[in-house]
């Protein structure tokens, strides 16, 4: 399947619930027991699965396949308590750069009473970014793209509890989209030892709702959850 600028979309792929496009006046799906491995992720169709990696790696190589696996299964496991998707997009041109995008719908719903806008960036970047970015053990390798940009989607409301948060999951809040743009020149630069994951969200460049944002990594001491518990 093709979106509308005619990217390569994999809609449904190792998808636990379907894809959130949540309108106003929709009830979003809650998510189910996080998984710990690609095989604990159901799907209707186990071979389908196998036939859209295949697409995947044949047109993106196995970074992609490596990347968007992770991103799932980082973002469930992480505190995901609405229904979590990805897909692959097309390569896109920003700044020079080209990119491969990966759309996530994370799950996630950040408590902003006590997460303020550049600390839901930093819990992104340090729950499911560092863990992907940390799979791919000889830099990023993308075909025809010299980098990849993440465009994570997100919810932010205050809540006391998870428990708070689930009984009235109705209503997750307002709806944030985060883009992450990494350049395989900068994972390279991991590799060598000049800086670390956690650094690098400082030279990758983020946007927040489609803004420029600078953000610096966390304090080493703080809380990387989305919510008080």
């Amino acid at each position: 399947m093709r979106n509308a600028s005619g990217g390569l979309a994999l809609f449904g792929l190792l998808i636990v619930a379907p894809v959130l496009a949540v309108a106003a006046d929709e009830t979003p799906s809650p998510s189910p027991a996080p998984p710990t491995a690609l095989d604990d992720i159901p799907s209707a169709k186990r071979e389908d699965v196998t036939k859209l990696l295949r697409r995947v790696r044949q047109r993106h190589g196995d970074d992609a396949v490596v990347i968007q696996t992770n991103l799932l299964i980082n973002a469930m496991q992480k505190g995901s308590v609405l229904a979590t998707g990805v897909r692959v997009e097309r390569v896109e041109e920003v700044h020079g750069t080209s990119y491969l995008g990966f759309a996530l719908e994370t799950g996630l719903v950040f408590d902003d009473a006590t997460r303020d806008r550049e600390q839901r960036v930093q819990i992104l970047w340090a729950m499911i970014m560092e863990p992907t970015l940390g799979r791919l053990q000889d830099g990023l390798q993308i075909k025809k793209a010299a980098g990849i940009v993440v465009k994570m989607q997100s919810y932010h409301r205050p809540y006391r509890s998870v428990d708070d948060l689930r009984a009235t999951i109705e209503k997750p809040g307002t709806s944030e989209a985060v883009h992450f743009y990494v350049r395989s020149a900068d994972l390279d630069a991991v590799l060598h030892g000049e800086l670390t994951l956690r650094a690098l969200i400082a030279r990758a460049r983020t946007t927040v709702d489609g803004a420029d944002v600078a953000v610096a990594p966390p304090a080493a001491d703080a809380v990387l959850t989305p919510g008080p518990d």
